[in-house]
C-alpha cells in the first residue's frame, strides 16, 4: 500500500495500534476508533531562520502561529483524501490534545528517538519538532522513512540537557515536571520565589528551550519550517498582543501578565 500526502507531512511513518491506551478527559470527545489498526504518525518541524528570532520572549515553539491548527489543517487535510480512498474506514486525528502518547510512538513509527528530556529527536530536524497522529481502522504495514530504517544512536545520557537545566528538572531518575521552567510558566496562582528566579534568568515569559538548545542532536538541525509557520512568526510577547491563533492564548491574558511581570519588573 503506497500513500501520496501531497507534501502535507514533511516526515511520516507508520506503526501498528497496540491499543490499552487510556482516553484522556479532553480527549474523550474524540476518541480513536474502537477497531483502529493503524498509526499514521507525522512531525512537523518549526526551527525557524534565526533572525525570526529577533527580540524573542517566548520559546521557540511559541513563535509560529498556533502549531494545534497549522498541523491540525494539514491531519485534517489528510483524512479528508483517505476517506475519499477508503469509505468505509474511520480516520481519526489528533494534535498534542490527544489521548495518545505521541513520542513514544513517533518512534515505534521509525521517526526517532526520545530524548531525556522526554522529547522526540529526529535525525533531519533534531528535536525541533511537533507531533501529530492519524488512528486508523484500516490495516496497513508499519513504515518508516528510507533515512530512518537504520536505528539512530540511542539517546547515550551525555547529561548536557540535564546540566543546563536551571530548574534541575531533569535528573538521573527521570524527568520532575512540578520543576520545569515551561511547565511552571503555565500553572495558575503564584509561583515560588525560586521559580520566579529561573524564569527571570531566562528571559522567557513562556516554555523554556534551554534542554533543547544543549542537546547535541540539535546541533546542525536542519532549518525547514512548514510556509505556515514562517508566515506567522511573532517573537515577542507583550501584555496587549492580540492572543488568536497563538499557542499559549489557551492559557488567558492573566498568566501572560504574571509572566511579564517577573521577567521584566519583579
Amino acid at each position: 500500500m503506497v500513500f501520496d500526502f501531497n507534501g502535507a507531512f514533511p516526515l511520516w511513518g507508520i506503526c501498528e495500534w497496540t491499543g490499552g491506551i487510556p482516553c484522556l478527559p479532553f480527549a474523550k470527545a474524540n476518541p480513536p476508533p474502537h477497531n483502529a489498526k493503524s498509526v499514521i504518525v507525522a512531525a512537523f518541524p518549526y526551527l525557524l531562520p534565526e533572525d525570526l528570532y529577533e527580540g524573542r520572549n517566548i520559546a521557540r515553539y511559541a513563535v509560529p502561529g498556533d502549531y494545534h491548527e497549522i498541523a491540525g489543517a494539514r491531519l485534517r487535510r489528510v483524512c479528508g483524501m483517505l476517506r475519499g480512498q477508503y469509505p468505509e474506514e474511520a480516520f481519526i486525528w489528533y494534535c498534542d490534545s490527544s489521548p495518545l502518547p505521541e513520542a513514544a510512538l513517533a518512534v515505534k513509527a521509525g521517526l526517532g528517538i526520545r530524548g531525556r528530556h522526554n522529547l522526540l529527536i529526529t535525525k533531519e530536524y533534531g528535536s525541533w519538532v511537533f507531533l501529530g497522529e492519524i488512528v486508523t481502522t484500516l490495516p496497513t504495514e508499519a513504515f518508516s522513512p528510507p533515512e530512518y530504517d537504520r536505528p539512530m544512536d540511542l539517546c547515550g545520557g551525555c547529561g548536557k540537557c540535564r546540566e543546563a537545566c536551571p530548574a534541575k528538572a531533569l535528573t538521573e531518575t527521570g524527568f520532575r515536571r512540578e520543576r520545569c521552567l515551561s511547565y511552571l510558566s503555565q500553572r495558575r496562582g503564584a509561583l515560588a520565589p525560586e521559580a520566579q528566579q529561573g524564569m527571570r534568568a531566562s528571559g522567557i515569559a513562556w516554555g523554556c528551550d534551554i534542554c533543547q538548545e544543549r542537546c547535541p542532536h540539535n546541533i546542525g538541525a536542519r532549518v525547514n519550517p512548514l510556509p505556515e509557520f514562517t508566515a506567522s512568526a511573532s517573537p515577542r510577547l507583550t501584555a496587549g498582543a492580540p492572543l488568536e491563533h497563538r499557542a499559549y492564548a489557551w492559557r488567558g491574558r492573566e498568566i501572560l501578565a504574571r509572566n511579564l511581570e517577573i521577567i521584566y519588573n519583579a
